[in-house]
């Protein structure tokens, strides 16, 4: 495990350490792990009043990660589903439980796709303010829906 960085660390510098010892394949299994963990959450009983908000903010940030990696995909984006989202603010609970489930599920759909066109050709994704490879990006994104997970499952009732 790469040591926790100082202040002045980039994150950006973070993960580069973190590369040289994590493959993708590795970070994107983690991933569907972390998925599905945060799927068993998602579906068990008992939210705090909270969680509409936490999840309105998930799922937003989630939407904003797609599109850092459509930047890099450019016209490869053409050949995923189309995938409709509508306005989160009306959403209840089991909607917007529903739409994060979905959006995950839409994620991860989308991180394949550039993980694959980067097997033919230079890939770069939008991430800390820098395009940076799928190498670097998907360790971001691991770390940051690790965040967003742990925020949601703060929602969660105790015992």
């Amino acid at each position: 495990m790469t040591p926790p960085p100082d202040a002045d660390t980039h994150p950006l510098d973070v993960l580069r350490a973190e590369a040289r010892t994590t493959s993708i394949a590795t970070a994107r299994r983690e991933l569907s792990g972390l998925s599905a963990e945060y799927f068993a959450v998602l579906f068990s009983p008992g939210w705090g009043a909270g969680a509409e908000h936490t999840l309105r903010g998930n799922i937003g940030m989630e939407r904003k990660f797609g599109m850092e990696m459509r930047i890099g995909l450019g016209d490869d984006w053409d050949r995923l589903p189309f995938r409709q989202t509508v306005p989160l603010a009306g959403m209840a609970l089991p909607e917007l439980l529903a739409e994060a489930r979905a959006g995950r599920e839409h994620l991860l759909l989308v991180l394949d796709e550039l993980l694959r066109a980067a097997q033919t050709r230079e890939v770069r994704a939008w991430c800390y303010g820098q395009e940076v490879p799928p190498e670097l990006y998907i360790l971001a994104l691991r770390r940051r829906l690790r965040a967003l997970g742990g925020r949601v499952a703060e929602e969660r009732p105790c015992g």
